[in-house]
């Protein structure tokens, strides 16, 4: 099913609130190209890209990040070039989302640098990105993805993966609302990028 969008209203301050939080694509080679766009870092910072089927998502290291269409959570969120984000960055995100698995009674960690994973599976990536923008500054985004619904043996899609994917469906024994995972994870991360900024 596709996410309902529209009905979310973030309670968020350095990320953009209320309705007009979101860039949707229902399809999208990758959230993270359009992020780093030049016309979207210069008119859209604090705006998240997200779409319900990413044909070519990005990982780290030139890798791939599968998800399964309209089942798991995919999206990168515009930084722009004001702030120099760091590997801290990407710590704290993955300490968001650990949080959030706890909630759900799904005991997570980080394996660093930037995945999240679940006994010896993965069932999140971070990745912080960036593209010059002259000569002194560099256009940012942090994209993020989460297996929520999904049910992708990641061996059987690339035979070099070195693990496994597992997601909250599968720890939990059931469908887990998208939207309401969706909401937790970006007001928290709201939060982060709120303090890093003020530092």
């Amino acid at each position: 099913m596709q996410l309902i969008l529209e009905d979310i209203d973030l309670k968020t301050c350095w990320i953009k609130s209320g309705k007009e939080s979101f860039i949707y694509f229902e399809t999208i080679d990758s959230t993270l190209n359009i992020a780093l766009d030049q016309q979207f870092q210069k008119s859209s910072v604090g705006k998240i890209v997200i779409t319900d089927n990413q044909t070519s998502g990005k990982g780290s290291y030139n890798k791939s990040w599968y998800s399964e269409s309209y089942k798991d959570l995919t999206f990168s969120i515009i930084l722009g070039s004001s702030n120099n984000f760091q590997q801290n960055l990407i710590d704290e995100t993955c300490s968001v989302i650990v949080s959030v698995l706890n909630e759900y009674q799904i005991e997570a960690y980080q394996k660093l640098p930037n995945d999240i994973y679940v006994r010896d599976r993965k069932i999140a990536g971070i990745l912080l990105s960036n593209v010059q923008s002259g000569k002194s500054s560099n256009y940012q985004a942090l994209s993020v993805g989460i297996n929520i619904n999904s049910n992708i043996e990641l061996k059987e899609l690339d035979s070099n993966a070195k693990a496994n994917h597992t997601s909250f469906a599968k720890e939990l024994g059931k469908e887990i609302n998208r939207e309401k995972v969706l909401v937790e994870i970006i007001e928290l991360l709201d939060k982060v990028i709120q303090k890093q900024v003020n530092q």
